[in-house]
């Protein structure tokens, strides 16, 4: 496959290889709400478009900067 286009949808195996994330990882991201998807009618299939991805990845590293700065303020 060459490279993700942000519009298309992809699957739980191309978003987690696209994340460099397991698949478990995306699929819980997902159930929880954090990573915006969509489920084709008629189908139990999650789909995820790589702009999503790509939000919920910024979410994540701000999150986890904030964490750091956290620990680095109160020692």
């Amino acid at each position: 496959s060459g490279g993700c286009d942000d519009e298309a949808l992809i699957d739980l195996s191309e978003a987690a290889e696209y994340a460099s994330v397991s698949r478990d990882t995306i699929y819980t991201a997902c159930e929880r709400r954090e990573l915006r998807n969509v489920r084709l009618s008629g189908r139990p299939a999650i789909r995820i478009r790589a702009q999503w991805i790509g939000a919920w990845l910024e979410q994540h590293a701000v999150g986890a900067e904030a964490a750091r700065s956290n620990i680095t303020t109160q020692t």
